[in-house]
């Protein structure tokens, strides 16, 4: 008994389970709060038994959307994990058990996504087969099967969005049986009011079914679109990174390939064995190019050694040449020197003789200045005199006795340039 009940609990889906719950809670609300009884959510939701099953359906689909948008960021998480080291050509088939062991060593939430089961499904067939063949056939079958399964996922949200508007009509028509049964149409004008009431709760029951519906369908479309997205990339990724990642071989070729690997392996050794021969060759022809090079090296250096002396020697030669004609240009310069330091010194000699001649005049001026001062003496005196004369009436007297010094002086002063000139 109890197997069967854990069973049983086991089959129940999620998202049922807590849409049972939620709807349980919610009507327990509803039902038990006067307060709420005469509201517009209490008259579309809990006023007829056909809307506590819609609502109760609608209240699963929700929890199984939820549960779904919850998973879809686990899955981004998951493919921007580098799982697999990046693909460097064919590789053998037998790699594949590692990399199915690190996948393994994975957190267990990663191993549980539909990519890492998607990896582990497509390294588990060829770790099983030992061998790559119908590896392409058998990741198309994955991919399929995905396909499959992210369809039948979105079974409980199809079924409410396809059954809530047949509980609508339903609920629609069961109010307008129940409220046109039994009535004749002398008693139809009586019981109008109630008929209208009755269809106004099975309008009520199919507003109710519609907008479930839509919800639905509209949440479908979404979630949709985001699982298609997520396949998409792990297919992209499968494509890229493990469909061409593993070496294929057929059973039938295999002595054929054995016999081209021993082929191959004879001509490789042969090859080899030219090569080194080739090589030895090689080795001795570029010593003796290397020889040859380092003999002309030489040539050239000593070649190169002889050129630079000369150019040397024509430098000193140059610079000697040079350093005469400087030489020559200095004993120039000198004498010209000494012939301006003569002419100057001679300069110097007149300008000292006519300082001489100078000091001569100023003295001569000098002493003209003094004689000049004893003239105006004798002149004043003179003045004085011709005024003692006239005052005293002696003026002829005074003019003889002038004339005699003036020709007395006029005698002196030439007898005094006589002997000057002498």
């Amino acid at each position: 008994m109890l197997n069967a009940k854990s069973r049983m609990l086991r089959g129940l889906d999620p998202a049922i389970a807590l849409g049972l719950i939620a709807s349980a809670i919610y009507y327990s609300i509803m039902l038990l709060t006067p307060a709420l009884r005469g509201t517009v959510l209490f008259q579309y939701t809990a006023h007829e038994p056909v809307e506590f099953v819609i609502v109760t359906f609608f209240l699963c689909g929700v929890a199984d959307i939820v549960m779904k948008a919850l998973s879809f960021p686990l899955e981004k998480m998951a493919l921007k994990r580098p799982l697999l080291p990046a693909r460097r050509g064919r590789e053998p088939a037998t790699n594949a058990s590692k990399l199915l062991t690190s996948i393994q060593q994975e957190p267990t939430w990663l191993q549980e996504s539909r990519f890492g089961k998607r990896l582990i499904a497509a390294l588990s067939f060829i770790t099983e087969k030992g061998r790559a063949e119908d590896f392409p056939e058998h990741l198309q079958y994955l991919a399929d099967q995905d396909e499959d399964h992210s369809h039948a996922g979105f079974g409980l949200i199809r079924f409410v969005m396809g059954a809530s508007p047949v509980l609508g009509f339903l609920g629609t028509v069961i109010h307008f049986g129940s409220a046109l049964s039994g009535n004749s149409y002398d008693d139809l004008a009586d019981r109008l009011p109630t008929v209208v009431s009755q269809m106004g709760a099975a309008f009520n029951t199919t507003t109710v079914a519609l907008a479930s519906a839509m919800g639905m369908m509209l949440s479908l479309f979404l979630l949709e679109r985001i699982d298609r997205g997520i396949l998409r990339q792990i297919n992209r990724y499968v494509e890229v990174e493990i469909a061409n990642r593993f070496e294929i071989k057929d059973p039938a070729l295999t002595p054929f390939l054995t016999v081209l690997q021993s082929a191959n392996a004879e001509a490789m050794q042969s090859i080899q064995h030219v090569l080194s021969a080739q090589v030895t060759a090689w080795s001795k022809s570029l010593e003796q190019v290397f020889a040859q090079i380092t003999m002309r090296q030489e040539q050239e250096s000593q070649h190169w050694q002889a050129a630079l002396l000369a150019v040397e020697q024509r430098h000193e030669t140059a610079d000697a040449a040079l350093v005469d004609r400087l030489r020559q240009t200095l004993n120039v310069v000198d004498n010209r020197h000494e012939q301006e330091l003569g002419r100057i010194e001679h300069a110097l000699d007149q300008a000292l003789g006519v300082r001489d001649d100078i000091g001569v005049l100023v003295r001569t001026l000098e002493g003209i200045a003094k004689g000049e001062g004893k003239l105006v003496d004798q002149q004043r005196v003179l003045t004085e005199n011709l005024r003692v004369l006239r005052e005293s009436s002696q003026l002829d007297q005074a003019l003889h006795g002038l004339t005699a010094a003036i020709h007395l002086m006029t005698a002196r002063q030439g007898s005094s340039n006589i002997r000057e000139a002498a």
